[in-house]
């Protein structure tokens, strides 16, 4: 994974222009924090950046996609889903109170934490697997789809009206 460059290299490049494309993968430990990523696949990272020496600063352009790894809201399985956006983002060599820009440390650019935070922006707050999906239930408790919640509802009786069902007309006028 090469998506890390100096200040210097910047700075030697013709046309003060980079070009890039490539797949990149991620370590285990970054999704120790991530509670709604599980995993990343088939990471695939192209683009360009523009380095301008007057203002010290990389202004890249890419573009994202792969896979993203992602637990179920209901039974917790691993769901795969395709991601594909794209993302400007502007480095900072110099100490900038601007908030969307990124200050570069020891005068080298990494995408790669940015990309594993712009692909965390993208996931997804609830993802439910399709198809047909077995709820867990254990001692005392289940987790009912709406159907059933509907369907159960329909053949229960009113607490209010309970009383009236015992309530029988007499005929002895």
């Amino acid at each position: 994974m090469l998506l890390k460059w100096t200040k210097t290299e910047l700075s030697n490049l013709p046309d003060s222009t980079i070009w890039f494309d490539e797949f990149i993968t991620f370590n285990s430990k970054e999704f120790i924090n991530a509670r709604r990523l599980n995993g990343l696949e088939d990471v695939h990272v192209s683009g360009e950046g523009f380095y301008d020496a007057n203002l010290d600063m990389f202004d890249v352009y890419m573009q994202i996609e792969g896979v993203m790894i992602t637990p179920c809201a209901i039974t917790n399985e691993d769901i795969y889903i395709p991601f594909e956006f794209d993302s400007n983002v502007l480095f900072s060599f110099i100490d900038n109170e601007d908030v969307d820009v990124y200050l570069v440390e020891n005068d080298t650019v990494e995408l790669a934490p940015v990309i594993f935070q712009l692909i965390n922006l993208e996931v997804p707050l609830k993802a439910i697997k399709s198809g047909n999906i077995e709820y867990p239930k254990g001692d005392g408790w289940a987790i009912i789809s709406e159907q059933d919640l509907i369907e159960s509802k329909k053949n229960q009786i009113d607490p209010r009206l309970a009383k009236l069902k015992e309530f029988k007309f007499s005929d002895d006028d």
